[in-house]
């Protein structure tokens, strides 16, 4: 009996250790990229345009900011969402509005009637949200990318991210995704993904829904 309950203790370390590791990757990383994205663009037109480059430079100060409230907060509350005070549409559309301020041409679609879903759902959407316009900034080479959210089946809702960037990417996907794939499958969903060279990259996150009522 003490040897199950010592391997259920180290069991539930490893699980809480991962899932910790995720939230590092998936918020800070985020923060990272759009914060490179802005002093990239900062120092692109210093010498001919300087008060752009300012304005990029208080953008990347701000989303520093946020990022180390999002660390912080993940430290101290471990179970704390990025959502839990917004509707999820309204915390994605944010999302893709900072892909917008970064030069990215981008489009957020709600199909269908919006509704509260369980609080796990709505972070494993926003966090594969996030993970998938990161990865566009990073690596797609893409010039557009559209996210859309769909609620139009009543048992399930889904979100997806598709850009137009060069594609043939490794299919698996990196760590963030694999930590995606991974809060999907613990809410009995699925994640899929799509990719070819000269196609683009989409990332699909589909979860059954438990409504909040």
């Amino acid at each position: 009996m003490r040897e199950y309950a010592a391997q259920a203790e180290e069991l539930a370390t490893a699980r809480e250790r991962n899932r910790l590791a995720r939230e590092i990757h998936d918020g800070l990383g985020h923060y990272l990229t759009v914060i490179n994205v802005q002093i990239e663009a900062a120092r692109a037109v210093m010498e001919s345009d300087a008060a752009r480059a300012a304005s990029a430079l208080s953008k990347a100060q701000s989303l520093a900011k946020e990022g180390l409230a999002d660390v912080r907060r993940s430290v101290a509350a471990l179970r704390a969402s990025p959502i839990e005070n917004r509707p999820l549409a309204e915390a994605i559309a944010a999302l893709v509005e900072e892909c917008r301020a970064a030069g990215l041409r981008a489009d957020f679609l709600v199909n269908g009637a919006t509704r509260r879903l369980a609080p796990q759902a709505e972070l494993t959407l926003y966090r594969a949200a996030q993970e998938g316009l990161t990865n566009v900034r990073k690596h797609a080479h893409a010039s557009f990318v559209s996210v859309t959210l769909d609620y139009d089946d009543p048992a399930r809702v889904r979100l997806t991210v598709k850009d137009n960037g060069g594609g043939g990417g490794n299919a698996n996907g990196g760590f963030g995704l694999i930590g995606v794939r991974e809060r999907a499958q613990l809410l009995g969903g699925q994640m899929k993904m799509d990719t070819g060279m000269g196609e683009g990259f989409a990332l699909e996150v589909e979860l059954p829904t438990n409504d909040e009522r």
